[in-house]
């Protein structure tokens, strides 16, 4: 919504003070509307926009809307909007010292990637670019599907 003018004048209208402090008023009481909606770039000339969040959505959102980046609360991860797909960026809580970093996608649902923590140490070995597994992790199961982060 656009502030608009309370009264429009004509020539030779006396300005009263009731007239005046309703224009004033509709300045004050309505001052988001001078910026929102953006009608134009707001430009912070290399000053920080503080205080800001993303928008939080709970489901993927359709790909449309290039640049725009929300959270998205049941995955707990960041997506990012390329105008054709949404793109995922990686978050981790605090992974363990030590240990690699992997991804899985234990549905096979496009896009439903975790990010996992491999455990490096007793049963893995690393030949070339390739992890093998003859051991089992700390939580009982294959060490490169183990301690999933959420």
């Amino acid at each position: 919504m656009a502030i608009s003018r309370v009264h429009t004048w004509v020539a030779l209208e006396v300005l009263t003070a009731s007239d005046l402090n309703n224009e004033f008023n509709n300045i004050l009481n309505n001052a988001v509307s001078l910026v929102s909606p953006l009608t134009a770039n707001l430009d912070f000339n290399n000053f920080k926009a503080v205080n800001f969040r993303f928008e939080v959505q709970s489901s993927t959102q359709s790909a449309a809307q290039q640049g725009r980046a929300y959270y998205q609360s049941t995955e707990q991860t960041l997506h990012i909007d390329s105008g054709s797909t949404i793109l995922r960026v990686p978050t981790l809580k605090t992974p363990n010292a030590g240990r690699l970093i992997g991804t899985v996608n234990p549905t096979g649902v496009s896009g439903a990637t975790t990010y996992d923590e491999i455990i490096v140490g007793s049963g893995l070995t690393l030949t070339g670019q390739t992890l093998t597994s003859s051991g089992s992790s700390s939580s009982g199961g294959n060490p490169i599907q183990s301690a999933v982060f959420n």
